[in-house]
């Protein structure tokens, strides 16, 4: 769906950069996102069945190293959301002044992240800043800078800018940000009211809490000498810097560009959020000669929510291969498969609706499922047969009985 150019007036033609800078960050977090994705669903644990009296525990024996280039191209992705940040404040202010700004009060600008009111006076009270009328105590530049500081909030370590300014300090002086595997949760293939996910070993932290994954963790618990089928997914978390709290990284990402994009950047800029957000998917790759222009043809959807919908029609595959080869006969499991596979994102899920809604009806059912076996037939003429892995991590507990 198109935004028509006008409803992007609220950026004047000074504060273009931003949208670019956007775009980069959009690019850079959904190459994390892919790089994530590949990571987990090749199954990062190797498990070891420990019996122990009548219990039996799936431990944790290895965990894949995560690729060095997630943590560095997170990093890459807030310094430049901070980027975004701190070019706008500084073209405002140019802007503004009608006139280049020396050396002296170059240095002077950027966004700050007080935590506390007395704190942001003392920043714009500075010898370099206090001359500069954008950042007067009542210029309304100073006061939409005031809006977004964290102090705004109760808990200020809990405000996206203070969370940014964190990561990208981090990053800047000290490492990449701290980047670990977790346990994303446990789940029986088939209900099992004995199956339990344990308490870790002694002084570990407890997996799924958000903590990183250790060897030795206990992941699950079960009786001894039940067979259950279990499926694991692990997920990438982010240490905050200054809390020392972990979250998942797609979430950190998806937060933080979300705040900068829809709010901070238009709160700079107007004084408010009440206008139609920047789009993501601006095409950076190559010149343009009107920026504004390609706004209106840019993708709105961002790197994480594309990224969701990515696994929707990661699982939505696997579910019509399931719904649908029942149904067709299981000889044509080979056709359905490659034919699931070759359809968009948008298209497999679509497929997925209609058979589930058919469903209610015996003679809808039958219908609907002739239409899929028809395409899939009809592109196993025209291509050649591909094959999917279902992407995820599965594992056995206990181990099955001999013979």
């Amino acid at each position: 769906m198109s935004v028509p150019a006008a409803d992007y007036a609220w950026l004047p033609d000074h504060q273009l950069h931003v949208a670019a800078t956007l775009a980069h960050v959009d690019q850079t977090v959904d190459r994390v996102i892919r790089m994530i994705h590949d990571y987990t669903a090749q199954g990062p644990l190797s498990l070891k069945t420990v019996v122990e009296g009548e219990q039996a525990q799936a431990v944790v024996t290895a965990i894949a190293p995560l690729p060095e280039a997630i943590p560095r191209l997170v990093a890459d992705a807030l310094t430049q959301l901070r980027a975004a940040l701190e070019h706008t404040v500084y073209a405002e202010v140019e802007h503004q002044l009608a006139r280049p700004l020396t050396a002296e009060e170059a240095r002077s600008i950027e966004m700050p992240a007080s935590t506390s009111p007395a704190d942001f006076a003392s920043w714009l009270n500075h010898r370099r800043r206090r001359g500069l009328s954008p950042l007067q105590q009542s210029a309304p530049l100073a006061q939409r800078i005031r809006d977004l500081q964290p102090f705004q909030r109760r808990t200020p370590d809990e405000h996206p800018l203070k969370i940014l300014v964190e990561y990208t300090n981090l990053a800047k002086h000290r490492r990449p940000a701290v980047a670990a595997a977790r346990l994303g949760a446990v789940h029986p293939d088939v209900p099992h009211a004995d199956l339990a996910v344990s308490q870790p070993l002694e002084r570990r932290p407890q997996p799924g809490s958000g903590q990183p994954l250790h060897v030795d963790d206990v992941i699950a618990t079960a009786p001894r000498h039940d067979y259950i089928p279990i499926s694991i997914w692990t997920t990438v978390s982010l240490q905050r810097p200054h809390t020392e709290m972990w979250n998942i990284a797609v979430k950190e990402l998806e937060y933080l560009e979300d705040w900068v994009r829809t709010t901070a950047i238009p709160i700079l800029v107007t004084g408010n959020r009440d206008v139609v957000p920047l789009p993501p998917q601006l095409d950076i790759s190559t010149g343009h000669d009107n920026l504004r222009g390609e706004l209106s043809r840019s993708g709105a959807m961002s790197a994480a929510k594309r990224g969701s919908q990515r696994i929707q029609a990661s699982v939505a595959r696997t579910g019509l291969v399931e719904l649908l080869v029942p149904l067709a006969g299981s000889s044509m499991n080979e056709t359905i498969t490659a034919w699931a596979a070759a359809l968009t994102d948008d298209g497999v899920c679509e497929r997925v609706d209609r058979l589930v809604r058919a469903r209610r009806s015996s003679r809808d059912a039958l219908r609907v499922t002739e239409e899929l076996v028809a395409e899939a037939h009809a592109y196993e003429a025209c291509h050649d047969e591909s094959e999917m892995g279902d992407g995820s991590g599965k594992t056995v507990l206990p181990d099955p009985p001999p013979g």
